[in-house]
């Protein structure tokens, strides 16, 4: 297609498609690949620059999974790259100058697109972030092809009853889909919580429920999902309780922190300082004073309880 010409000068106060057609653009210059109407919440591939709907990308995607296992991008000129199932981010600055110039026209579509959305099995959501709960297997030989805690993505549902998930890794090496049974699969944590599922943990502090110590400080765990009652916490398994249960409890994200970090460290492991500690011209902690590791303060510091301060 030959470029558009230069855009010419544009009057103020007019509408915005106006203002395209006086620049010598045309909307047929913003269609998707794949439709041919004007892109909606277009995403851009890395692999060929080609701009496309976010929808129909997740439509290309659904179509190649259930038909070959393996998604490629569906551009002309012979691209042919894989596509990944976690598409780019939408272009922001291109919406926003399509909402501008075919409001009505990208409405009418958002109305078709909301219709044509069917519930899966589970509650789960196409294009939903999920995660195993267990090893999953197959076959008649019941061979492990997912391992447990494994992060996904929901495609859709190619068989009844089931999930169709697009794994990030499967064990037997294969890349295409599992149906799983909804059980099988729990939502991802969401990632203004800091944490994913099948992440290791530890808490930093003792956990109480009441006036009764359920956790030590320093057990480690993982996390298995986000709580389903609690809207800031997290369903952790750790590996042994203070009251002696085994079921697993619910925490607030800032009662554990990842069990190893920042060199091997974790929390409640033993350190001794290196050198002496300071703070502006004031010794805080002598060289060779024992302490305890608390949980991480940035990505480049911890939090250390040393046994003894110089300031007190």
């Amino acid at each position: 297609a030959m470029a558009p010409p230069p855009p010419g000068p544009v009057a103020s106060g007019t509408p915005a498609s106006a203002n395209l057609a006086a620049a010598g653009w045309d909307l047929s210059d913003f269609e998707c690949g794949l439709c041919t109407e004007i892109v909606l919440d277009p995403v851009t591939l890395t692999c060929c620059g080609k701009t496309f709907c976010r929808s129909c990308l997740h439509g290309w995607l659904r179509t190649q999974a259930e038909t070959s296992g393996v998604a490629r991008c569906p551009a002309g000129g012979g691209c042919g790259e894989r596509l990944p199932f976690r598409l780019p981010a939408t272009s922001a600055m291109l919406k926003s100058f399509l909402e501008a110039v075919a409001s009505v026209e990208l409405e009418r579509r958002r109305e078709e697109l909301d219709e044509a959305l069917a519930a899966l099995p589970g509650g789960f959501a196409t294009w939903q972030e999920v995660a195993s709960t267990n090893e999953l297997r197959a076959g008649a030989d019941a061979a492990a092809v997912v391992a447990a805690f494994a992060p996904g993505i929901v495609v859709g549902s190619f068989v009844e009853g089931r999930v169709t998930v697009k794994f990030d890794e499967r064990l037997d090496g294969s890349a295409h889909c599992v149906n799983v049974l909804p059980h099988e699969i729990v939502p991802e944590v969401p990632r203004r919580m800091g944490f994913r599922v099948g992440q290791k943990v530890a808490a930093v502090m003792d956990l109480m429920s009441g006036i009764t110590k359920i956790v030590h400080f320093g057990t480690r765990g993982l996390v298995c999902k986000k709580a389903d009652t609690e809207e800031d916490r997290l369903t952790v398994q750790f590996e042994s309780r203070a009251d002696g249960l085994r079921t697993p409890v619910n925490v607030q994200v800032h009662e554990i922190a990842p069990s190893v970090f920042l060199g091997g460290l974790a929390v409640g492991d033993r350190v001794t300082a290196s050198r002496d500690l300071v703070s502006g011209t004031g010794l805080l902690v002598r060289e060779g004073m024992r302490g305890v590791v608390r949980g991480p303060y940035s990505d480049a510091r911890l939090i250390v309880r040393f046994d003894e301060r110089v300031d007190g």
